[in-house]
């Protein structure tokens, strides 16, 4: 008879030996850091520092603060920076780990505060940084110089504090998917809404906030320093509540960081667009149908797009806080009026692109559909026209209510539409597989061109067809008057711009029918 021992259980390993254990596998797999890769990030820092830190400065703290008062927009910048921080944060996690880790560590029985700490430990300098940056731009643009070192430190530190806040908000949401929704549509609104009430103070005057009546700097010194420690003890309570995280929003965070490294790695951009869109339609939950499609006046690609548009009513916030953009650069030089307002028209237009990349992707569903290609392009300029044109007309609307223009531009707005669409539907057909294998011989070795052409594709249509506003902008500026022969000249431009996409896409069609 054969005797089996009964094993004999093992004693628990603590978090120290399997994270020294850990430690060693990566050394052994990976290596050490490079002394090459630390002078490099050290170089590229000191270059950025001699080339942008003396501008930077002068932006974050002017020699002299406002002669005619401290204004409530730098407030509004402030609400508005720390708003899109929060809508960054909420897109990469805040709290995510590498994928291996997501494979193989967070499944395992390892403690989640050590594989959490490292993330959560950046996202709170990240926070830091950002936030005292921008209570340092507060303050010195608000305070009277000279300034003291107890309000310098003031703002800072109410900053940082500030920023801290927001990051432990966009913990919150990525543990609460419920919470989530409704924390991101305020994120985006609070933003698009800073911009339109920045514009609109440019437009009607700016509103000074009173002189008098601040606390003194030490009472200033001590309520910053106050809220930034009373931060950094919900950060502490936080991380020691990390163990008690479920192990799906971080798996979700770290596949969406892991994408975020391989578009810089292989230096593909439109990969990231695609990830966003589907990462965009997994979210959404409890979509209900409705009969817009079985309506038999609207054609059923013009509906599709208008169930798209329908369900990104969130992205329909920053398109109109957007419009207001080209307000606040009205005293900029008019190429740089022209480029914003042209770029903002086109990522309006780009609202409903999916559907036309899918179409260029997976052309048979479309065959199968049974409709020519010069119909399916015609009805996927529809959507993206209008909201162009809408768009345009906001923009340069606000331009004219501001009194930089003068006449018809509105019109002028609505006639780019159509050419802000072709350019538009251009680019959404680009495929990135056949861009991305070019690569261009430099000094330095060979670049890949694939992100160049990914970015210039659909601009250069653009920038041909809409050649009257570019123009206008720059020649006929207010106390110019506009003429609506500049309004007919566009309407000519995007009406030649469909015609010729459509001449090409019954051609395509034809070569396609033919193999």
């Amino acid at each position: 008879m054969t005797l089996t021992r009964v094993p004999t259980p093992g004693h628990p390993v603590d978090d120290v030996n399997i994270r020294r254990w850990i430690r060693r596998r990566r050394i052994a797999a990976d290596g050490r850091v490079d002394v090459s890769t630390i002078y490099t990030v050290t170089l590229a820092s000191l270059m950025a520092v001699a080339l942008v830190g003396q501008p930077v400065v002068a932006v974050v703290w002017p020699q002299e603060p406002p002669a005619a008062g401290p204004s409530a927009t730098v407030l509004v910048g402030a609400v508005a920076v720390l708003a899109a921080f929060f809508v960054v944060l909420r897109q990469v996690g805040p709290l995510a780990i590498s994928r291996s880790d997501a494979t193989w560590l967070l499944p395992a029985p390892v403690s989640r505060r050590m594989l959490l700490t490292p993330a959560l430990a950046l996202t709170t300098v990240a926070a830091l940084a950002l936030g005292g940056v921008t209570g340092l731009a507060v303050a010195g643009h608000l305070v009277a110089r000279p300034a003291g070192t107890a309000v310098v430190v003031a703002g800072a530190a109410t900053g940082g504090a500030a920023a801290i806040l927001v990051a432990l908000v966009a913990l919150y949401c990525q543990r609460r998917p419920s919470t989530a929704r409704v924390a991101d549509g305020a994120g985006v609104a609070v933003g698009a809404g800073c911009l339109v009430v920045a514009a609109g103070l440019q437009m009607y005057g700016e509103l000074r906030l009173p002189v008098g009546g601040t606390p003194p700097a030490a009472v200033q010194l001590a309520l910053g320093c106050f809220a930034l420690v009373s931060a950094i003890g919900a950060v502490v309570a936080a991380l020691r509540r990390l163990d008690g995280w479920p192990a799906s929003p971080i798996a979700e965070a770290s596949v969406t960081a892991g994408a975020y490294s391989d578009v810089v790695y292989a230096v593909e951009p439109s990969f990231l667009t695609e990830m966003s869109a589907r990462r965009f339609w997994r979210r959404r939950t409890g979509i209900r149908t409705t009969n817009l499609i079985a309506r038999r006046r609207i054609p059923p690609l013009v509906a599709q797009d208008l169930l798209i548009a329908r369900r990104k009513v969130g992205k329909l916030w920053w398109l109109a806080g957007g419009a207001a953009l080209p307000t606040l650069l009205a005293d900029g030089p008019g190429w740089l009026l022209a480029g914003v307002l042209l770029i903002g028209a086109l990522a309006a237009a780009g609202l409903t692109s999916e559907s036309t990349h899918s179409d260029a992707a997976n052309p048979a569903m479309l065959r199968l559909l049974g409709v020519p290609g010069r119909w399916v392009t015609a009805q996927r300029l529809v959507v993206p026209a209008a909201v162009a044109a809408v768009w345009g007309a906001l923009a340069l609307g606000g331009l004219q209510v501001a009194g930089v223009l003068d006449g018809p531009w509105w019109a002028l707005g609505i006639a780019a539409g159509p050419a802000v669409a072709v350019g538009a539907v251009q680019r959404a057909r680009a495929s990135a597989a056949s861009i991305g294998t070019i690569l261009i011989d430099t000094p330095l070795g060979a670049f890949p061109a694939g992100m160049l052409l990914w970015l210039a594709n659909g601009v250069d249509v653009l920038a041909i067809l809409t050649l009257p506003v570019s123009v206008g902008l720059i020649t006929a500026r207010a106390p110019d008057v506009l003429g609506w022969p500049w309004v007919l000249a566009q309407a000519a431009s995007s009406a030649l711009g469909c015609l010729i996409l459509l001449i090409l896409a019954k051609r395509s069609t034809a070569a396609a029918s033919a193999l």
